[in-house]
C-alpha cells in the first residue's frame, strides 16, 4: 500500500467530519505529528494505527481498507469536496519526487497484502486487497468467494502451528509468523503475516485484520 494514498484518504476522511490533526489523534490515540506524517506519507500505518483510525471514523477496518485502495486505483471516491481538493494539491505540493520516487521503490520491492477474515474456526476471508495477485497469482476473488482457500493452499506440514498460534492469539498483541503456502504457479512461497484481533462492544473476537508479504 502506498503511504501517501493511505493519507490522502485520512485527510479527506478528516476534513470531510471537520476533524483537527490534533482531534484525530486523541480519538485514534496517536500524537498529533504521527497523523501529520502519515498524511504526508512519510509514516507507514501499522495494522494497530489501520484499526485505530478507522474505529476513530466510526467505520471498519474493511471499510477503510477499501477506500485506500480505490484511491490507489484512481476511484475517486463521492465525497471528495472542493475544500479537500484544495488540501489535496497542498498535501502534493509537499512532497518531493525523491520522497515520492523511495516510497514507489520501497512498495515495488516489498508489496503488501491487506485482509480481514472472520475468526477461527471459518477464518474465511471477507476482504483482500488486489496486489494479492502479484503476491501469490490469484484473484481476490478467489477468496472472498471460495471461503476455505487459505486454508487448502496452506503447507500441510504447517498447517498444524500456524492454526495453534491463530487460536491462541490475544487481544493485546499482534501475532507475527511465516509459513508456505502454494501460489497458482504451482510453488510454495513463503510469506510473513501479522495479524491483530479486532474486538467488538462486548469483548468477543469480531475479525481478524491482517498483512502478508512475500520472499
Amino acid at each position: 500500500m502506498h503511504k501517501s494514498h493511505f493519507g490522502v484518504v485520512i485527510k479527506l476522511l478528516r476534513l470531510q467530519q471537520g476533524l483537527t490533526q490534533e482531534q484525530l489523534a486523541s480519538r485514534s490515540d496517536l500524537e498529533r505529528t504521527f497523523v501529520s506524517m502519515l498524511e504526508r506519507g512519510i509514516k507507514q500505518p501499522s495494522l494497530n494505527t489501520i484499526s485505530n483510525i478507522a474505529n476513530a471514523f466510526g467505520i471498519k477496518n474493511y471499510e477503510l481498507l477499501h477506500l485506500v485502495e480505490q484511491e490507489i486505483h484512481g476511484d475517486t471516491f463521492a465525497c471528495r469536496d472542493a475544500y479537500a481538493e484544495n488540501e489535496l494539491s497542498q498535501l502534493a505540493a509537499l512532497e518531493s519526487e525523491h520522497e515520492k520516487a523511495r516510497i514507489d521503490e520501497i512498495v515495488n520491492a516489498m508489496p503488501i497484502v491487506f485482509f480481514a477474515r472472520t475468526p477461527m474456526p471459518e477464518y474465511a476471508a471477507t476482504f483482500v486487497s488486489k496486489n494479492i495477485k502479484q503476491l501469490l497469482g490469484y484473484e481476490r476473488e478467489q477468496f472472498t468467494h471460495q471461503h476455505h482457500l487459505w486454508l487448502e493452499i496452506l503447507h500441510p506440514e504447517d498447517r498444524a502451528s500456524v492454526l495453534d498460534r491463530i487460536e491462541r492469539m490475544s487481544a493485546n498483541t499482534l501475532l507475527n509468523h511465516e509459513y508456505r503456502i502454494l501460489a497458482a504457479d504451482g510453488q510454495w512461497r513463503l510469506v510473513r503475516e501479522e495479524l491483530k484481533l479486532v474486538m467488538d462492544a462486548s469483548g468477543a473476537t469480531k475479525e481478524v485484520l491482517g498483512s502478508m508479504t512475500g520472499e
